[in-house]
């Protein structure tokens, strides 16, 4: 399997749940970003196989904006860098092991 992405929109927010294989990530951030639109972004990366190292990608494909990154905790050590490469690009990443927080976090303004 290459990768799927499934697309769920609700109050604002564009739930982007990815699986496969990350190798494919300049792929799936192209393909998040066109359909993104103006709204809030919530990436469930769960599901993604071998995502070390791709994070960058996905950022600077998806551009400025506030990302909710969903993922599991023991992968919570890897989000320091992303989050200050999501800064330095003019856009703000959290980590959320649950997608309750995770759109709390972007239903704020």
């Amino acid at each position: 399997m290459s990768y799927r992405i499934d697309y769920q929109a609700r109050e604002g927010v564009l739930a982007a749940v990815v699986s496969g294989k990350s190798k494919y990530a300049a792929r799936i951030a192209r393909d998040i970003a066109a359909h993104v639109g103006q709204r809030e972004l919530l990436i469930d990366l769960r599901r993604l196989e071998d995502r070390i190292g791709n994070l960058g990608t996905l950022l600077n494909s998806i551009g400025s904006r506030r990302i909710a990154v969903l993922d599991v905790m023991e992968n919570d050590r890897y989000y320091v860098f992303a989050e200050m490469l999501a800064r330095s690009l003019g856009c703000t990443l959290r980590h959320f092991a649950d997608a309750g927080s995770a759109i709390r976090w972007l239903s704020k303004k």
